[in-house]
């Protein structure tokens, strides 16, 4: 079979991560409500941290194995793919529209700020140290308590679901549980370690596979779920969420890799200088329509963000593809 099983491998890994995932959010959800946790607090926290199982598990994975340019690149890939494509066809062929503007503004502050404060810790220290990390973490704990605090302010009637707590349902989960969660990490070890190969055989750099291939596939979830929520005319994945899933991508995904494992950014000068403000960019444009146009965002604002997603593929590739053209522009 030759190279291609890397490449069958990289797949399956990513398919085991995708449906981990899946079977892990259904389990810790069923286990919060059993407990009487209040909707508000699982959608808010649980889930949304839940959403981002894949880019954590591949990421950490990443740094513990060394990789630490796929644990950077995953998460910062991730945003740019969450917000220059999911987000710009949930523009251009949904109606997406602010449901939350207070839950839509602390998000938005706290991705930007984080954006930032890796971007200039990058450049002072050259890395993301394990205190940065343990920073970060703290920034995780404070931005889930205001997320908390908006969702019960704009739900303040819902009331509290009802799950069967039957021996054979409490068994099913934790089986389903326990199941999700060896997916998860089978699934990372596999794509981190065949995407490394995919590299080496392309002759590119890893980052390169990782904010390209690792980013859409840990972010395919988001993807599916946004397509399915167009064709059947739902809203399931609000503009806003998006922005705090791509939030939870700093203070989750790149806080726990650092804390596993110091990420520096010397590897490859790509990082600061084109890949963090490229997608930085892209953020704040997305966060500009979403703040001007809360009802109805026009279409232009999805072509802005798919051709600004472009720009941030092309440039990658043709800076490791074309040495010359690298070398001029770092």
């Amino acid at each position: 079979m030759g190279h291609s099983i890397y490449f069958i491998l990289f797949a399956i890994g990513l398919i085991m991560i995708i449906k981990g995932s899946d079977l892990f959010l259904d389990s810790t959800v069923w286990v919060a409500g059993v407990f009487n946790i209040p909707h508000i607090i699982i959608g808010a926290t649980i889930v949304s941290m839940c959403t981002c199982l894949p880019e954590t598990f591949v990421s950490v994975s990443a740094a513990i194995k060394g990789e630490t340019d796929v644990a950077i690149g995953n998460a910062i890939g991730s945003i740019a793919f969450n917000t220059g494509i999911i987000m710009a066809i949930l523009i251009l062929f949904g109606k997406p529209r602010v449901k939350n503007p207070g839950q839509f503004k602390i998000s938005s502050f706290w991705l930007i700020a984080s954006i930032i404060f890796v971007w200039v810790v990058g450049f002072i220290q050259g890395e993301l140290n394990r205190i940065i990390g343990i920073i970060l973490l703290v920034f995780l704990i404070i931005y889930l308590i205001q997320n908390i605090a908006s969702s019960q302010t704009s739900n303040c009637n819902q009331t509290k679901g009802r799950y069967d707590t039957s021996l054979r349902t409490v068994i099913k989960k934790t089986i389903l549980f326990i199941i999700g969660i060896t997916l998860v990490i089978w699934g990372s070890n596999l794509l981190v370690d065949n995407g490394i190969k995919i590299a080496m055989i392309l002759k590119v750099p890893s980052i390169m596979i990782a904010v390209t291939f690792t980013a859409f596939g840990t972010s395919l979830p988001e993807f599916f779920t946004t397509i399915t929520s167009i064709r059947k005319g739902v809203s399931n994945i609000g503009f806003g969420n998006i922005i705090g899933a791509n939030t939870l991508n700093i203070f989750q995904v790149t806080a726990l890799s650092a804390v596993f494992k110091p990420l520096p950014f010397s590897h490859d000068p790509i990082i600061l200088l084109f890949q963090i403000p490229m997608t930085l960019l892209i953020v704040i444009f997305a966060i500009m329509a979403g703040n001007k146009y809360r009802r109805s965002i026009p279409r232009r604002y999805g072509l802005l963000l798919l051709f600004s997603y472009t720009i941030f593929v092309v440039v990658n590739v043709l800076r490791d593809s074309t040495p010359i053209i690298g070398k001029l522009l770092f």
